[in-house]
């Protein structure tokens, strides 16, 4: 009987030979082996098969040991719960900190923007001027 460590290593290097055999296939050169299209392709549609199913058989077994952890010892996940949390926490309150810069990079620009327009409208154009810059005719 083998024991899970020994068909776990003999599952991860099947997959790696199933991706090294999926590289090897996708890199083929049609003119270079003397092979069509068709037989590439189907050899590309076979292995990226092979590598997908040991994918999901590395995923099962990674599950299940996942499963027997939680059941075992309940309080590992719950730390690894909390770690995440934290983790999150920290990546929003940076999102946040960031916002408030925009913030006020924004408010300082249309501060700025303000203060300019403002020395305009203190002294406001007379209407005989306007027509002289280039504005609508004042009355009359």
């Amino acid at each position: 009987m083998a024991s899970s460590s020994n068909v776990n290593g003999n599952l991860v290097d099947e997959l790696e030979e199933a991706f090294q055999s999926c590289i090897h296939a996708l890199t083929k050169e049609e003119s270079a082996t003397g092979i069509d299209k068709d037989e590439i392709k189907l050899e590309v549609d076979q292995t990226t098969l092979k590598f997908i199913d040991l994918a999901r058989q590395m995923e099962a077994f990674f599950l299940q040991k996942r499963f027997l952890l939680s059941a075992l010892k309940p309080d590992l996940l719950l730390k690894e719960e909390n770690f995440d949390l934290r983790q999150e926490i920290a990546r929003k309150d940076e999102l946040i900190r960031k916002h408030y810069e925009k913030i006020e990079s924004w408010k300082n620009l249309l501060s700025d923007q303000q203060n300019y327009n403002k020395p305009m409208q203190a002294h406001p154009v007379p209407p005989e001027m306007r027509s002289m810059a280039g504005g609508a005719p004042g009355p009359g």
